[in-house]
């Protein structure tokens, strides 16, 4: 078994271990530093975590945002060419009252007798 001479003769651990020169207490303070760079480690992974999930939520608000500011544009034409289609029957039907009233009229048959077959 090596004795211990109290100075370090290698600052590699596989070395210490292999010349028997490690002590015990070499060894605590390897594992604090170590155990120090796994606490920095994961600090680091945290902040990356957070910042990562508050980057993603705030692309997902604009994506919201973008969709809702879409729908509505499209709500807006939807409802434009309604009203043109409107003012264009009423055109329609003030042109040839006699020929809407009738066309109406045939159309209620019609689906009348659909709607009585059932």
């Amino acid at each position: 078994m090596a004795a211990y001479s109290g100075t370090k003769t290698s600052t590699n651990t596989s070395d210490k271990k292999a010349g028997g020169d490690y002590s015990l207490r070499e060894g605590m303070q390897d594992i604090r530093k170590d155990a120090a760079m796994v606490k920095d480690d994961l600090g680091t992974l945290k902040s990356d975590a957070t910042q990562m999930a508050a980057h993603t939520t705030q692309e997902a608000i604009e994506a919201v945002r973008q969709g809702a500011q879409s729908a509505s544009e499209m709500a807006r034409s939807v409802s434009e060419s309604a009203k043109d289609l409107h003012g264009s029957f009423c055109d329609k039907v003030s042109q040839r009252p006699t020929a809407s009233i009738l066309l109406a009229v045939g159309a209620g048959v019609v689906v009348g007798r659909i709607l009585a077959r059932r």
